[in-house]
């Protein structure tokens, strides 16, 4: 396990199969997809699948439908429930997912409920009632609950709407669909579209080959990701496949004692697993500019490498580019300038009110006056006091870190975040890749910036240094405000990186 002083990369590979756990699979598990035939009559099925990972197996889903009258109406109701045993930095941790819908028959959303446990942490939630044009949301974060409002034009399908569609008019090779689904886990609609290929020879896993029919599945929220599902006459999906950082993740559909069989955590290390090796960088955290070259695999480099003051891309080719990074110092002394309010906004996950926020904002700041002072003390105040370091928490909130001082660089970074804002600091998180020292490697990070003279100054609260050097990759930024993509979410373009990084100078 990493030691005190190493970094603790994001588990860009754990979020990543939460976000693919709560939609790729469910919205595939039986590739019931933008069928136009809707079931007429009650039914009820019960779909069983084993998940694995570069050939390991790690988990199941099960999947029950059942058609029901309500007030005199036939809707559907869909439960979708996944259980992961994975490790991670030799950890091992257990991830379940459930998402459970009602519908009309011709699949337009009415009702959801949407969790994530993963324990210690407390477990994050959400449910949504369509009302009109109105889909009315309530999201739970360690115990608080936050609503809001979006429009949902008429016809928008639920996200379970896929798993009986299909089996009333299957695809046929050559054919292409698309229709717009509700995703709870980005609080968003996205656009999926299907493209049946050829009916190949494919392999399941603990079986014998069949020859199925090949689906290419993507969707407008992260259209980088390709996701395939190959489906037998009945329009069922047999197997589901995807790339997750050069690792393939597979659900195959079994039997219920088969799916249930005990699961022992696999030997394959995710973390480990999907490092990006590099050659050693000496003083990596201490340089003040590093050049890289960046390849990308089937996505443009400059649609998921953040620009700005820290980083410039030079485009080389769609996949190639060279990236320069130049360190942005913590300043002596600074002033705090206007700024969009989202950034200084207390939030689900930077709760800037929270009693135990505050009280350690307080500790932190002593009677430093200045904001850069304030923000120096308090980055090095969060490395030196959150002593738990758990690497099985998947993205705990600002005041749940508070509480129990422990997590990996997510729940450094939140807590950084909501301190800084409590002392009127605007802040925000970055999400991206860091060198780690000990690993030659740079592998998935979050850490914190602050906003002081008007530049977005990183700070890395897992480092304690004081700000950072080049020796950061930055993907993207969140305010992680309540109305945007969820927490877990916001780790989506890590999916579509699969970088190559070869350090230039």
């Amino acid at each position: 396990m990493l030691n005190r002083r190493l970094i603790h990369p994001v588990g860009m590979e754990y979020r990543i199969l939460l976000v693919l756990a709560a939609w790729g699979f469910a919205l595939l598990s039986n590739a019931q997809a933008a069928g136009q035939q809707p079931a007429t009559k009650p039914q009820k099925e019960d779909i069983w699948q084993v998940i694995y990972i570069s050939g390991q197996r790690i988990g199941y889903s099960h999947t029950l439908i059942e058609t029901v009258e309500v007030n005199g109406k036939p809707l559907v109701h869909t439960m979708f429930v996944s259980n992961m045993a994975l490790k991670r930095f030799n950890k091992p941790m257990v991830v379940q997912q459930s998402l459970k819908t009602e519908e009309t028959l011709e699949g337009e959303l009415v009702r959801y409920v949407f969790e994530t446990a993963n324990p210690p942490a407390a477990t994050i939630s959400a449910a949504g009632v369509v009302e009109g044009t109105t889909l009315k949301i309530s999201q739970t974060v360690d115990g608080k609950v936050v609503e809001n409002k979006v429009t949902i034009r008429p016809g928008v399908k639920s996200p379970n709407y896929h798993e009986r569609a299909l089996r009333a008019n299957p695809m046929k090779p050559g054919e292409t669909r698309s229709f717009e689904a509700f995703m709870p886990e980005f609080n968003a609609v996205a656009t999926i579209k299907l493209q049946a290929g050829e009916m190949i020879d494919t392999s399941i896993p603990g079986g014998k080959s069949r020859k199925l029919l090949r689906v290419r599945m993507t969707q407008s929220v992260i259209p980088g990701v390709i996701m395939t599902a190959f489906m037998d006459d009945a329009g069922e999906s047999v197997k589901v496949s995807t790339e997750m950082l050069g690792l393939e993740m597979q659900s195959v559909l079994v039997t219920k004692d088969e799916a249930l069989k005990a699961v022992t955590v696999p030997e394959l290390d995710l973390a480990v697993g999907t490092l990006v090796k590099v050659k050693p960088i000496p003083n990596a955290h201490g340089t003040k500019r590093m050049r890289y070259r960046v390849t990308t695999s089937g996505t443009k480099v400059d649609s998921v490498i953040a620009t700005g003051e820290t980083q410039a891309v030079k485009m080389l080719k769609d996949d190639v580019a060279e990236v320069t990074v130049t360190a942005l110092p913590l300043p002596e002394t600074a002033q705090v300038r206007p700024v969009a309010a989202e950034y200084l906004a207390s939030t689900q996950y930077l709760q800037i009110t929270d009693a135990k926020v505050k009280e350690l904002a307080d500790k932190a700041v002593g009677d430093a006056t200045n904001p850069a002072e304030i923000a120096r003390r308090m980055e090095r105040f969060v490395y030196e006091k959150l002593s738990k370091k758990d690497l099985s928490t998947a993205m705990a909130s600002a005041a749940e870190v508070a509480r129990t001082m422990g997590g990996d660089c997510t729940e450094h970074a939140v807590l950084l975040a909501a301190m800084l804002r409590a002392k009127g600091i605007p802040s925000r998180c970055a999400v991206g890749f860091v060198y780690v020292e000990k690993l030659s490697a740079f592998g998935g990070h979050m850490w914190t910036e602050a906003n002081l003279d008007g530049h977005w100054i990183p700070l890395d609260a897992t480092l304690g240094k004081g700000g950072i050097g080049a020796a950061h990759l930055k993907l993207l930024d969140t305010s992680l405000k309540d109305e945007a993509t969820s927490a877990i979410g916001c780790f989506a373009p890590l999916m579509v990186a699969r970088l190559q990084i070869e350090v230039l100078d």
